[in-house]
């Protein structure tokens, strides 16, 4: 499982100013602070007479674009996004068919709330994007599928499932009923983090493991880990990418390596009821299916 990190709207920008500080050169250092300092003295416009006057490169620079770095800067630094909007409009008025500056303003209006908008440049940059392989354009289109992934709230699928909940559990080998439970699940949501909690109770009320789901919209599933008390192997691992097969009825295929170092496959059916959920589980390590616990999760009072 990778870092447990905070997912902001402007996911991209990291990566793009992380890469611009690696493809900068001296000279392009110094026009940006040139720039800057133009923009401190009589704002944005002024920022873009000088760029227009020392430009003498017409050729694309990529992220290392001095209107770009500077973007960026008044963005995080000055917060002043209506600069930084001037910027990048003009940036794609003077590269209409490179994709980074369409990306690069739908960080600027999703900062600004202005998401439909942003959508429309994202889609325009990813296709512009993959019209040319290099990569920077592989970088832009991995932003835009995790931005447009976090617009449509892909991360927020399982929303239903926070809560308090009673678990009545049931177990199953070789298809014949083995045992079974009541216990509790409690169940929250990070939105800030696109991080889901699950704290598992046992039947005796005692806390007994958790499971903490982080979602990585580059890849479109949640990365998984699984903590339980006096376990000996401690935290375990797994992926788990969650399919809307039809209303308020999900399926969520996981995979983990066990202690046996088998590769499982896991398929989780739930359905969501008006008072109830039912899930059932199903567990694989040869491609056949067995059927092998089932839950009905009924929220508490």
């Amino acid at each position: 499982m990778g870092a447990i990190i905070k997912l902001r709207w402007s996911i991209s920008l990291l990566l793009i100013c992380f890469t611009t500080s690696l493809m900068a050169q001296k000279g392009e250092q110094d026009m940006t602070d040139k720039l800057y300092e133009a923009y401190k003295d009589k704002g944005a416009k002024e920022a873009l007479k000088v760029y227009e006057k020392n430009n003498t490169n017409k050729e694309y620079e990529g992220m290392a674009e001095p209107l770009n770095v500077l973007a960026y800067r008044l963005m995080q630094d000055d917060k002043d996004l209506k600069a930084a909007e001037v910027l990048l409009k003009a940036q794609i008025e003077e590269y209409p068919n490179e994709a980074n500056p369409y990306d690069s303003y739908s960080d600027v209006l999703l900062e600004m709330g202005k998401k439909e908008e942003a959508k429309k440049q994202i889609e325009k940059s990813m296709q512009l994007a993959s019209q040319k392989d290099n990569e920077e354009n592989q970088l832009v289109i991995q932003a835009g599928k995790a931005k447009m992934a976090m617009l449509e709230n892909k991360d927020k699928q399982l929303n239903f499932l926070v809560g308090n909940w009673e678990n009545e559990t049931k177990t199953y080998q070789n298809g014949e009923e083995v045992d079974s439970s009541v216990s509790s699940n409690n169940v929250t949501f990070d939105s800030s983090g696109s991080i889901m909690i699950v704290d598992h109770d046992d039947s005796g009320k005692d806390p007994c493991c958790k499971r903490v789901m982080v979602y990585n919209p580059n890849e479109d599933e949640f990365d998984v880990s699984y903590m339980r008390r006096n376990q000996p192997n401690g935290i375990y691992s797994s992926k788990m990418k969650v399919k809307e097969v039809g209303t308020d009825h999900f399926e969520l295929m996981e995979q983990y390596t066990n202690d046996d170092n088998e590769e499982v496959q896991v398929k989780h059916d739930i359905v969501k009821k008006p008072k109830n959920v039912e899930w059932t589980t199903y567990a694989s390590t040869d491609g056949n299916w067995e059927k092998v616990r089932s839950m009905t999760l009924k929220k508490k009072d």
